[in-house]
């Protein structure tokens, strides 16, 4: 990691990603929605470069950062294909970018319905008691609109990314039945579940290494 590469951590929570960079010389700009997360980096590091960005909006920054990290976060928003082409655009270099997705070779996304995190390392401020709205796409979805801006990307699977119950390598390769209404045909989506590691649709996670 050269000394003064430009990294903007999104969703930064405790910011304990990019404050690591930064010690090792970046110049890191911590990004959230929750004012709660940038208050507590403020707190660990009174210089941090804080912007508060909502990812359900269209966003830009004044220029590119030569890496992004996009980590865990578009199960948590439900406009997670603009928020993605958001990222590209603000990236210079390297998007590395990491979500929770569904089982299925469908290219398909289910909307998650979840009143609040699952763990408090997500960061504080969580909105306890007010239904949250997010997203546990395909691969295959993921993939297209990758394919689709023309952007070169490896996937990694590697069992040495997995711990606890955050699962790397299982195949994402089973046919999702579509569900069928009272006439006889194809439910339209949304197809709303109420959280990631739902075992009926859950395919674990996958990382991404986005170039520009």
């Amino acid at each position: 990691l050269r000394s003064g590469v430009k990294i903007l951590e999104c969703g930064a929570g405790f910011g304990n990603t990019g404050l690591h960079y930064k010690s090792k010389g970046a110049d890191v700009t911590f990004s959230d929605v929750r004012q709660e997360c940038l208050n507590e980096i403020s707190k660990k590091d009174r210089l941090a470069q804080l912007f508060k960005l909502n990812h359900e909006k269209d966003w830009s920054m004044v220029e590119p950062f030569d890496i992004v990290l996009h980590l865990g976060l578009s199960c948590h928003i439900e406009n997670w294909k603009q928020d993605l082409l958001c990222a590209v655009q603000n990236t210079r270099s390297l998007l590395f970018f990491e979500t929770a997705v569904n089982k299925f070779s469908n290219k398909i996304s289910f909307v998650i319905e979840n009143p609040e995190y699952h763990h408090e390392y997500h960061g504080p401020g969580q909105f306890k008691g007010q239904p949250t709205i997010g997203s546990l796409p395909s691969v295959s979805a993921i993939e297209s609109v990758l394919d689709n801006l023309k952007v070169s990307y490896t996937r990694h699977d590697d069992a040495d990314l997995n711990v606890h119950n955050l699962i790397y390598t299982n195949p994402c390769n089973e046919d999702f039945k579509f569900p069928i209404d009272e006439m006889g045909d194809e439910q339209e989506p949304p197809y709303i579940i109420d959280g990631w590691d739902n075992p009926a649709v859950s395919g674990g996670r996958k990382f991404w290494c986005i170039r520009k």
